[in-house]
């Protein structure tokens, strides 16, 4: 293979790689809260979280599943889902994402 075309591929390969490990990883920050200020969920970009209800808060994790994300908290997992800006969880918990 020639120098020019390799060093070509090579830069397009390094491109492709980039782009990949952009997309990978949780994905999510931000602040989630419901209707009544009474639940709220930060998100971190590097996978770290906040939960407070009634104005206790505990430090949590989470994962992202496409459209499911997992929040771990010492208290439990609580599985929410993602629909565009809204979160979904148990017993009809509905998060609005708060503009920053």
């Amino acid at each position: 293979m020639r120098p020019q075309k390799r060093a070509k591929l090579m830069l397009v390969a390094g491109a492709i790689g980039v782009l990949l490990s952009a997309g990978c990883g949780n994905g999510m920050s931000g602040t989630f809260e419901d209707e009544a200020g009474v639940t709220r969920y930060e998100f971190e970009p590097g996978g770290g979280a906040r939960i407070s209800v009634l104005g206790a808060t505990v430090a949590a994790e989470y994962t992202r599943d496409g459209d499911r994300i997992l929040v771990t908290s010492p208290q439990g997992t609580v599985v929410l889902t993602r629909k565009g800006d809204t979160l979904y969880g148990p017993t009809g918990l509905e998060l609005l994402r708060q503009s920053e």
